[in-house]
């Protein structure tokens, strides 16, 4: 998903198996809810690569400076 597409100040699960790859897995709206959500898909796992995260609004954006990653046509 390209990051301009993802949801602002919403907590995320994303799998993230390497680097270069991540990819959206559940919408949360609290960090709790996100960090069990997380903790669950990777019981288990012998290395861990789901993460809770989530993408906030850089206040620059709003204050007329560079273009934010999340506001372009760049793709994660």
């Amino acid at each position: 998903m390209p990051m301009r597409q993802l949801p602002l100040n919403t907590w995320l699960v994303i799998d993230q198996k390497s680097q270069a790859h991540a990819m959206l897995v559940s919408q949360h709206t609290t960090q709790r809810d996100a960090e069990t959500a997380r903790d669950k898909r990777n019981k288990g796992l012998a290395e861990p690569h789901y993460r809770a995260c989530i993408v906030l609004e850089p206040i620059t954006q709003r204050m007329g400076g560079l273009q934010a990653s999340t506001s372009s046509a760049r793709a994660a």
